[in-house]
Parts: C-alpha cells; sequence; structure tokens
C-alpha cells in the first residue's frame, strides 16, 4: 500500500469531494439568487472551515463554511444589523517559541465575535501564528465560482496566513467591513 492508497487519505480525498460538491451547489444556488457581493473577507476557523463577510445591497452577509470533514452544510445569513464585539489578543511565546516543535509561537491580533440571527456567535480571528485570512473581489471570489475547481481543492487553501508582517494590514481590512 502507497502513501497515496492509505485509507486516511482515501478519507481525506472523500471529505475533499463532498465539500467541493457541497460548495459548487451553494455557488449555484447564490447564482441563481442573484448574490453577487464586489468584495468578500474570509477567516480560517480553526476546524479546518471558513468564515466570510460580505457587503451587499446595503446589508451585511455571513457566509460559514463545514469544519472539514462534517456533514453539516454551508450556512449563509442575512444581518439586520452587524451585531459583533471586537477582542485584542496577545498571546507570549512559551518554550522555543515554537521552533523545532517545542513551546508555542506568539500570536498577536484581533477576534470578532459576530452574533448570528439565532442567537449563536461566530468567530472571526485575524491572528498572527494562529490561522489565515482572504479578501477577494467578485472576479476571483474561490466560493462563488460555479464551476468545480480542480482536484476537489479546498478554499482554505487560497488563504494567506497571517503573521506578524502582515496581520495589521488583515485588521485594517477588517475594520472596513465591521465600521464601514
Amino acid at each position: 500500500m502507497g502513501i497515496f492508497n492509505s485509507p486516511e487519505d482515501i478519507e481525506r480525498k472523500a471529505n475533499l469531494k463532498k465539500l467541493e460538491d457541497k460548495r459548487v451547489a451553494l455557488a449555484q444556488r447564490l447564482a441563481r439568487e442573484g448574490f453577487a457581493p464586489e468584495r468578500m473577507l474570509f477567516c480560517q476557523t480553526q476546524m479546518g472551515g471558513f468564515v466570510a463577510l460580505a457587503r451587499f445591497q446595503n446589508q451585511a452577509w455571513l457566509i460559514v463554511s463545514p469544519d472539514f470533514g462534517s456533514d453539516a452544510d454551508f450556512a449563509v445569513e442575512r444581518l439586520d444589523a452587524l451585531d459583533y464585539t471586537r477582542q485584542e489578543v496577545h498571546v507570549k511565546a512559551e518554550g522555543m517559541g515554537g521552533i523545532f516543535g517545542f513551546g508555542k509561537k506568539p500570536e498577536t491580533g484581533v477576534e470578532y465575535r459576530v452574533r448570528r440571527p439565532d442567537g449563536s456567535e461566530v468567530c472571526m480571528p485575524f491572528v498572527a501564528g494562529r490561522n489565515g485570512w482572504l479578501e477577494v473581489n467578485l472576479a476571483k471570489n474561490p466560493l462563488l465560482k460555479t464551476q468545480r475547481r480542480r482536484g476537489d481543492a479546498n478554499i482554505v487553501w487560497d488563504f494567506k496566513p497571517l503573521d506578524l508582517s502582515t496581520v495589521g494590514r488583515a485588521i485594517e481590512v477588517a475594520e472596513g467591513y465591521f465600521n464601514p
């Protein structure tokens, strides 16, 4: 049995295909409904999914992807009012600061917690050393493309990692969505 035929790899590929099928179905549905925001802001979650925020027709829209490997579906929610909290994040490095797998890397940035219409909250972290982010215009939006991506690629693979040199720009962009 080769490295690319292991049971874990077969399951991973099946999960990627299932996620891409859900994404294409969502993109086709949103295209039929006329959902076409000029820009969209994505941030990666810790469970392998993403949360996206868009402004369309003078409303805020929240898109939450399913976690990787889950049976959940995408959630698209129009927010009458963008109700959120903003919290600064500063975590000092521990041990060897994550070098060679020892200790913990430093984390710095901002977490936005958005209240959903059902009362639950979703976290959008823009934290260096923790996750990735992406801002795209309509023409380059990987979520809204109605055609399948080659190889069942996951959208989060397009995200840019957040590090100390980029987290300031990401927060600046995010503020434009939260406080237009």
